[in-house]
């Protein structure tokens, strides 16, 4: 079935007009399917042709799997991808303890619930932010699993950086809240932010995203997100944050790291040592006039760099 369900509210708005190559797009079918890993149902949507290569796509932090929605089905003539909630997102359950293990099984399980590790072709993973930490622990723990890995954006930071110990300090400070009850579903989109907060001139692709990071409660319309996920995220040690894009750069797998060319959590002088820690070169993309949601900002600009990254990681084999 096509996608064009998930828009009846938003067609609804005076004011919500997207293009052409968006309708196109969720018009592209796509199927809905649920898998349970270690007592939690993780829900998935996948499209193409599943004798085609694999691609398991993954979301940010407190975000979920209909930000590829409309970028999948422009990958979905040479591709069959599918794209998950993470536990404790979206549409996904939620879980008393949360952990990348746990996670990184979830990303496993999707593809072999998907079909993907039965075909002739490896998957490859592609992730976004926070994602892209999910994805490392898949491939660390998964040896042969994947065909290559494909990161968009992850924060990455040199030792002595202390940027990702303020943003962590200030939720910290925040502790754990229940979400706050809106009466109205028009309320609850009218508070939704990015994070890190940034200006986005595709308003309709940012209506999207926020309708559907929300539901009904008893009493009102609520974030899909568990609450209780933001103290998991305090609790990683600086260590941690230095030691990612070491673990990223030897990473024995074709991979590739994309960001905007805005980015607030990556840039030229990450890149570059990134670039510089690795033993052998890969491609890092600096997508032009993005910023940390590129599928946001360039969610053309992104597919095509994605697709071309994907027949160069495969012909390297």
């Amino acid at each position: 079935m096509h996608a064009l369900s998930d828009l009846d509210y938003l067609t609804k708005l005076r004011d919500w007009n997207p293009p052409q190559w968006f309708l196109n797009a969720m018009s592209t079918n796509r199927k809905a399917g649920t898998v349970q890993v270690d007592g939690c149902d993780i829900s998935y949507f996948q499209w193409g042709n599943p004798n085609k290569p694999g691609v398991v796509l993954t979301h940010g932090f407190m975000a979920h799997s209909r930000c590829w929605a409309f970028v999948a089905p422009l990958l979905a003539h040479k591709y069959h991808l599918v794209a998950f909630d993470l536990s404790g997102m979206g549409d996904s359950g939620w879980r008393t303890d949360y952990s990348f293990d746990s996670r990184a099984r979830e990303a496993v399980l999707v593809a072999e619930h998907a079909g993907m590790l039965a075909s002739a072709h490896k998957p490859s993973l592609i992730c976004h932010s926070y994602g892209g930490s999910v994805g490392m622990a898949a491939v660390e723990q998964n040896d042969g699993v994947f065909d290559n890995l494909i990161i968009c954006d992850l924060m990455m930071v040199k030792p002595g950086d202390t940027h990702h110990q303020d943003r962590h300090e200030k939720r910290k400070k925040r502790g754990v809240r229940p979400h706050r009850v809106y009466e109205t579903i028009e309320a609850a989109r009218k508070r939704f932010r990015l994070a890190p907060e940034q200006s986005c001139s595709n308003d309709y692709l940012v209506d999207y995203l926020a309708f559907h990071s929300i539901k009904r409660s008893q009493h009102g319309w609520i974030w899909k997100f568990d609450p209780s996920i933001l103290a998991d995220d305090t609790e990683r040690s600086a260590d941690w944050w230095t030691g990612l894009a070491s673990r990223f750069a030897n990473l024995a797998i074709p991979k590739a790291f994309i960001y905007g060319q805005h980015s607030q959590l990556f840039g030229d002088e990450v890149a570059n040592y990134l670039e510089s820690l690795a033993p052998q070169p890969f491609p890092i993309v600096r997508v032009p006039n993005a910023y940390h949601h590129i599928m946001l900002d360039e969610p053309i600009a992104l597919a095509a760099s994605l697709d071309s990254l994907l027949q160069s990681l495969h012909s390297n084999e």
